[in-house]
């Protein structure tokens, strides 16, 4: 007996073996032959107009199979002409429907768009019936008939509403299942979102024990070296102050916090620097403007000074770091450069990260007012953030 993958295969060669083999390739000259009906489905979305050909062929060899026992002599030849017009019909009808439900035109214009269709339709269906198609050897009409052109219109009146509510239905079953497809990619979307949130608290309980820990170990440690050395005891507790500051940020998921406590920890991380390198860094930090107006994503500031610490040369007194931060009624402009760092083993793709972070998530607070960019030359690197609130302030 055969195994059920073998039937399985089997049926999928049955299916395939309609586009697959040797006369399809020749006939259709694809590189990406499909090897089961899902290669299939994806190969006829992207070749759409392929797809639409082969059902009009298969159409027409119904429509020519229908009608062999019901007239006598059957050509061919006519049955593709008039599929050809049928098309033509069919595409008119399906396009428009489609620019009026987009455009939302209403009612009346949409009747006089398809009556109008109608008639052109009818135009140049007469010009190919009784000129072009002539000239082919088809003649789609009697020739001991006289033409009368209301009777041509009556003739023709019936397949235009056949192939338009063909169209019609096919729109709105196609636009069904792109609503159906798009539902399921909103669904699997927002379970990713669900899954990677529930990872994300689940990560953020398991790292929230060992942060915790360390930080009142280092506040018995500020106690024990107040003793000892006041500068190691301030140094412990500006320490203890900056990882309670990262901690609080991370596990609540502040989206903003007030400015002056983002530059209040900028200032404490530049103060643990300064005790840690001494003179070995040399920074430059200025501060214009009011401190109390606006917020911001919590660490934005403090994660683009540590990537200068983290790839910046910043020993040499001609370059040092230059920090500028502004902030006014219209505008917060943050602005850092300092000296590239040349090592060949020196890996920056951390600082790309991090910036796409405070980039994604200055995105998620102000839209379209914020605007991070980066700019380096062979020695400089700079990153300056600006954040435009000058159309608030307008409509205050």
């Amino acid at each position: 007996m055969q195994s059920l993958d073998a039937i399985s295969a089997k049926r999928n060669n049955v299916l395939c073996t309609l586009f697959y083999g040797k006369w399809p390739n020749f006939f259709i000259l694809w590189n990406d032959e499909p090897k089961n009906p899902e290669d299939m489905a994806t190969f006829f979305r992207k070749h759409p107009l392929l797809f639409n050909f082969i059902c009009w062929i298969i159409y027409a060899q119904f429509v020519y199979i229908y009608n062999l026992p019901k007239i006598s002599y059957v050509d061919y030849s006519h049955i593709l002409f008039l599929c050809l017009l049928y098309s033509i019909i069919f595409y008119s009808n399906f396009f428009l429907f489609k620019f009026i439900e987009s455009r939302k035109i209403n009612i009346g214009i949409a009747i006089l768009l398809v009556i109008s269709t109608f008639f052109i339709l009818a135009a140049l269906g007469y010009v190919c019936i009784y000129g072009i198609l002539p000239l082919f050897g088809a003649k789609l009409y009697y020739e001991d008939v006289p033409f009368k052109l209301s009777l041509y219109l009556r003739n023709i009146l019936s397949p235009y509403i056949k192939y338009a509510s063909y169209a019609i239905i096919v729109y709105f079953i196609l636009k069904w299942f792109a609503n159906l497809a798009y539902k399921r990619r909103m669904e699997k979307a927002h379970y990713e979102m669900e899954r990677e949130k529930f990872e994300y608290e689940q990560a953020f309980l398991r790292a929230q024990v060992n942060p915790h820990f360390l930080h009142n170990s280092l506040n018995f440690i500020y106690t024990e070296a107040l003793s000892l050395s006041k500068s190691l005891a301030e140094s412990i507790y500006l320490l203890s102050m900056m990882m309670r500051y990262s901690l609080d940020n991370a596990v609540k998921g502040k989206q903003l916090v007030p400015v002056h406590k983002e530059l209040e920890y900028l200032e404490i991380y530049l103060e643990i620097n300064r005790r840690r390198f001494g003179k070995g860094k040399n920074i430059v930090f200025e501060f214009e403007g009011d401190r109390y107006l606006h917020s911001i994503p919590p660490l934005s500031f403090i994660t683009l000074v540590e990537n200068a610490f983290k790839y910046g040369d910043l020993s040499d007194p001609l370059y040092p770091l230059q920090i500028k931060i502004v902030v006014n009624r219209d505008k917060i402009y943050f602005y850092s450069s300092n000296k590239k760092r040349i090592s060949k083993t020196l890996d920056t793709s951390g600082s790309h990260v991090g910036l796409k972070n405070v980039e994604r998530r200055l995105k998620g607070a102000f839209k379209n007012k914020a605007r991070l960019s980066r700019t380096e030359d062979n020695e400089i690197y700079t990153v300056e953030l600006f954040i435009d609130f000058s159309s608030d302030t307008k409509e205050i």
